[in-house]
């Protein structure tokens, strides 16, 4: 369905645009020599051209090398320990693992959460079923194959509640634990209601599964990001997927979980984790939490050194909002 809006796109030059240089702030200059504004990029707080995140980076790679080229079940870099413990604090006493990218993470939680076998997290004996809403990003959406050796794979609606209630109340019926994955702040949708979500799972004796990439360090205490500062707290039944490649203007992915075995269960016996490297510029991810902690902690404040406020971007989303309606 999607070739069409592919093919467009490429030729009419829109993709494959090459960067040369970055002068400052939000330009890029391009390999034809045009110099643009970027409105593309995910670093939605700019902090990858931080000073402090860049000499960070630098003074690691004289102390470990460009990369520690072993599987981190092995062996690994002390930072990992203290980009752990401090996302952590950060992510409301959770408990996190670090991966190479948020679809990484994907491929290694999912079937673990599947299998029954993720502690604090049990299953029914009559089985599970995966609820999937339809916006949910297709780096979740394309392991349907992989899903479906767990449990029934249903795709829904989350917006439309009686639809998404009567899979639920189904669920019961069949004795089977649901498990609902979704975007929090989706680029295929829009917002989602974390709060309505996380509680329908837990009426229903399941759990919820949330994609927060794109909600990642741009709003709560500390940057908690959009999930758990509508929540307030880390629910017991809940799995937080987060990004280290977009606000944290840094590389990576992470999962979060209610308790520390289920963590550790994921690093003994994901083969995401066992069988890969680490995540890259790990170095200057605990540079940025600290960075973070030393701000504003009023999202409305949000202030980070690089002098972009959330208070800016909120504007800046609303007049985008207003021109694109003026279009239509």
């Amino acid at each position: 369905m999607s070739q069409s809006h592919q093919d467009r796109i490429w030729q009419e030059g829109i993709n494959d645009l090459t960067i040369i240089s970055r002068p400052s702030g939000r330009e890029i200059r391009a390999s034809t020599g045009d110099t643009y504004i970027d409105f593309m990029s995910c670093s939605y707080l700019g902090l990858e051209n931080h000073p402090n995140l860049i000499s960070a980076v630098k003074s690691s790679v004289d102390k470990y090398g460009v990369q520690y080229a072993a599987a981190r079940t092995r062996a690994k870099c002390d930072i990992f320990d203290e980009l752990e413990s401090k996302l952590n604090s950060i992510f409301l006493d959770s408990h996190a693992v670090t991966f190479n990218s948020v679809g990484a993470a994907h491929l290694a939680v999912l079937p673990l959460l599947g299998s029954g076998e993720l502690p604090g997290y049990p299953v029914s004996e009559s089985g599970i079923v995966w609820i999937v809403d339809k916006t949910t990003h297709a780096s979740v959406q394309t392991l349907r194959g992989i899903l479906e050796q767990f449990g029934t794979y249903q795709r829904a609606v989350f917006s439309d509640e009686m639809a998404l209630v009567a899979l639920l109340q189904e669920s019961a019926k069949q004795k089977k634990t649901p498990i609902l994955i979704s975007d929090t702040l989706g680029s295929m949708g829009g917002a989602t209601d974390v709060k309505s979500l996380t509680d329908l799972a837990n009426q229903y004796g399941g759990y919820y599964y949330a994609d927060d990439a794109h909600g990642t360090s741009i709003i709560g205490k500390n940057g908690c990001g959009y999930a758990l500062n509508t929540l307030g707290q880390f629910a017991d039944n809940l799995i937080l997927l987060s990004s280290l490649s977009k606000a944290f203007g840094s590389h990576g992915g992470f999962a979060s979980f209610s308790n520390s075995e289920a963590a550790f269960f994921v690093k003994k016996y994901a083969l995401n984790y066992i069988f890969s490297g680490p995540p890259r510029s790990r170095e200057s991810l605990p540079v940025w939490l600290q960075l973070i902690f030393t701000c504003r902690k009023r999202s409305v404040n949000y202030r980070t050194d690089s002098g972009i406020t959330f208070f800016t971007l909120m504007k800046l989303s609303q007049m985008l909002k207003s021109k694109k309606n003026q279009v239509r």
